[in-house]
């Protein structure tokens, strides 16, 4: 199977829509809030830093991949999707190492992910990401929530935290 990822702009709206409703706005676990973003829900900046990822068969979007920073140290991973006939082929994988390969610049990439996940909540603890805590989202339900931590200080102080190591980190 050839799949062709590109960095994109812009996802083709018609087919990105179809594949939120199909994989995510149709399954019970989402709800789409959309209509009731204000904006003060971003924070950061009007205009933050954007990844998007499109995985292409054939010439047609089958999965994809997006975020954008939450500050200049750190990037939230937000939507990533693979439709239903493509999965457990690598894709999400390919994807992710992507989207890491254009974040290595932030300290803390940030993905939260429906508590019962697993296939991609165990693909990202093989990556290196971290759950770092538990939160109640409006929009899946209960979420676990992982990091990554490209600054070593930052791994080192969270290994600490976690009582992964008992040597008190050198800041």
């Amino acid at each position: 199977m050839n799949i062709e990822y590109r960095v994109l702009e812009k996802y083709p709206e018609e087919r990105f829509q179809e594949l939120m409703d199909r994989n995510l706005h149709e399954q019970t676990v989402f709800f789409d809030l959309s209509e009731t973003y204000q904006a003060s829900d971003f924070p950061f900046e009007s205009n933050p830093h954007k990844i998007k990822i499109g995985a292409y068969f054939n010439d047609e979007l089958i999965g994809l991949s997006c975020g954008q920073a939450k500050s200049k140290n750190e990037f939230l991973m937000m939507i990533s999707l693979v439709e239903d006939e493509f999965r457990n082929k690598g894709i999400y994988t390919s994807m992710l190492n992507k989207v890491l390969d254009l974040t290595e610049s932030y300290d803390i990439i940030e993905s939260h992910h429906h508590i019962s996940n697993n296939p991609i909540i165990r693909i990202k603890l093989q990556n290196e990401f971290y759950i770092s805590g538990y939160n109640i989202n409006l929009y899946v339900g209960p979420t676990v929530i992982l990091r990554k931590y490209n600054s070593e200080k930052l791994k080192e102080v969270f290994d600490y935290r976690v009582n992964k190591t008992s040597a008190t980190p050198k800041l």
